[in-house]
């Protein structure tokens, strides 16, 4: 295939300063911004999402959204390395029972960074990425405000019941304003990357704890528990694990791997993601009665049994921790089926697997809610808990499909009636996770708002980019009040607005106040989809 060049519309988010170990070379300041990026395939255009960091030992991370086939699909990359103004990375794709990998490597030129994937013996692609520099988002949302009076924090009202947590990388890079609404706002933190097994052991003897000591100790601090992420994982895990792909060898760096991170941290954390994402997306009624393993470097090695001696070797490093299999898409389908044989098998080989982690990246209108209900009864039939470990719900947007992963300047808001949509879809999860109390450990959201967050542009959370809590966290926070059904609410009518509303037109907020007293949501929809709510706490001083 002969090289081909494409304008590439890639949204590839840098922030780092990059340091080499034989001549150090700081690029954050060229390198540092958005980029749009599309490849094509023989299935039509991939646009991809990057998210690279770099912290300042040089150490790269690089992640990103695919919209494939209008699909989206997550993607760790692999082997990533900055040098200079060069970058170089690989991506480990699953088909069947085959892996392929995709080497990318680019060069930035002025504004340009030039892209080359190759596969196999192919001949590269050449895509070029140009820098959309995107003007600084208004600390104050120029949509019209409602405030609304909520009288109990979200970890308070679910006290009973199960931990409220987040996922960030805190406390570095996090403002203090952002700090505060964590340790207020949540029971219990999850490191997003931090704990990976390329951040935090990049060779085997080279260990890096800065991150990870800072997190937990700030989590102590603010009476914060901590769910570790992850410790074995077909992604994000150095190439040297599998070196020599001699199994004796490969064991006993899983064992040491887990020995000394689970063990530094032993009595500190509650639980660990011991195993992350082995089993293969998709399926069929055949897969569906096997376990439908990853065909990952780890089984490549060591076979089905590395999941047992994962969590036979988490439990040596940490006997007091609650020690999880997590997975997305794991409530549904064939996927579910597989889970069911593989969750069998571990605790019939004796593995102390305890909990599951179903992560929980949904999108508003398309909620598997019954499946989710009997997913977790499923699992409880097993004998084990369930956490909501990576809770997101994407909102549909006024045009009916998703959003982009970024909202440009010049596009709408989502409306109100969007809001009101994922309120109502928090609602119902959460109505479904109370009456699971007794099952269900934690429910943690993947992020902290819709700016810190891998779905930023799709407004996935509970508080908005300015920190301020959507009508979402008011319908959760409803489920607690005594007032309908519990199991089944319905929210659209009886979440109270109280205060001022202020209508707007084009943008603008009108000279004088329109109404104030209490509205229910239908009633502030009336006056106009331009409205967007502005939650404040009724504590707050």
């Amino acid at each position: 295939m002969s090289s081909k060049t494409l304008t590439c519309f890639c949204c590839l988010a840098l922030s780092a300063a990059f340091a080499l170990a034989q001549e150090p070379k700081q690029i954050s300041e060229d390198l540092t911004g958005t980029w749009h990026c599309q490849f094509e395939s023989p299935f039509g255009l991939q646009t991809y999402h990057f998210h690279l960091v770099v912290d300042n030992a040089g150490d790269a991370t690089l992640k990103a959204e695919v919209d494939d086939r209008d699909e989206e699909r997550k993607v760790e990359f692999v082997d990533v390395k900055v040098d200079g103004d060069s970058i170089e990375f690989a991506e480990v794709r699953q088909f069947g029972e085959r892996e392929f990998r995709i080497e990318y490597s680019g060069k930035l030129e002025g504004d340009e960074l030039t892209i080359t994937r190759s596969f196999g013996q192919r001949g590269g692609q050449d895509a070029v990425a140009t820098r959309n520099l995107p003007k600084p988002p208004p600390k104050e949302d120029p949509a019209p405000v409602v405030d609304v009076k909520i009288d109990r924090l979200i970890k308070d009202a679910f006290e009973d019941s199960f931990l409220i947590g987040m996922a960030g990388d805190l406390p570095s890079r996090y403002s203090e304003e952002e700090l505060k609404l964590a340790a207020e706002h949540f029971a219990a933190v999850t490191p997003e990357n931090c704990m990976k097994p390329e951040r935090v052991h990049p060779g085997e003897d080279r260990w890096n704890f800065e991150q990870t000591d800072a997190l937990v100790q700030w989590a102590e601090k603010n009476d914060m528990t901590v769910h570790g992420h992850t410790l074995v994982w077909h992604a994000q895990t150095p190439n040297w694990f599998f070196e020599g792909r001699d199994p004796e060898t490969v064991k006993r760096r899983m064992e040491e791997h887990i020995e000394t991170l689970a063990g530094r941290y032993k009595g500190k954390l509650q639980s660990w993601d011991v195993v992350n994402e082995a089993i293969n997306d998709g399926g069929d009624a055949e897969t569906s009665k096997t376990e439908n393993l990853r065909n990952s470097n780890w089984l490549q090695t060591l076979g089905p049994e590395f999941l047992t001696l994962a969590f036979k070797f988490a439990r040596q490093a940490d006997p007091d921790a609650v020690l999880y299999y997590n997975d997305y898409n794991i409530e549904s389908g064939p996927k579910h089926e597989s889970s069911m044989v593989l969750l069998s098998r571990l605790l019939a080989d004796g593995a102390p697997i305890d909990a599951v982690g179903i992560q929980g990246h949904w999108r508003s209108g398309r909620v598997p809610f019954e499946d989710i209900e009997k997913a977790i009864t499923d699992y409880a039939s097993l004998g084990l808990k369930v956490s909501i470990t990576e809770l997101d719900v994407t909102i549909r947007g006024e045009s009916g499909g998703q959003f982009g992963r970024r909202r440009f300047r010049n596009s709408s808001p989502p409306s109100l009636e969007d809001l009101n949509a994922q309120a109502e879809d928090y609602a119902k999860l959460f109505s479904i996770f109370k009456k699971h109390e007794d099952v269900i450990e934690r429910v943690t959201f993947w992020g902290l708002n819709d700016r810190r967050t891998w779905r930023w542009g799709q407004h996935p959370l509970l508080f908005d980019g300015n920190n301020n809590p959507k009508p979402a966290y008011a319908s959760i926070i409803a489920l607690t009040d005594g007032k309908g059904d519990e199991n089944t609410p319905d929210h659209s009518n009886n979440v109270k607005i109280e205060g001022t509303c202020l209508p707007c037109r084009d943008g603008q907020r009108q000279g004088k106040r329109a109404r104030r007293g209490q509205l229910t949501a239908n009633e502030v929809e009336r006056i106009g989809q331009s409205l967007l709510a502005r939650l404040h706490h009724a504590h707050d001083s």
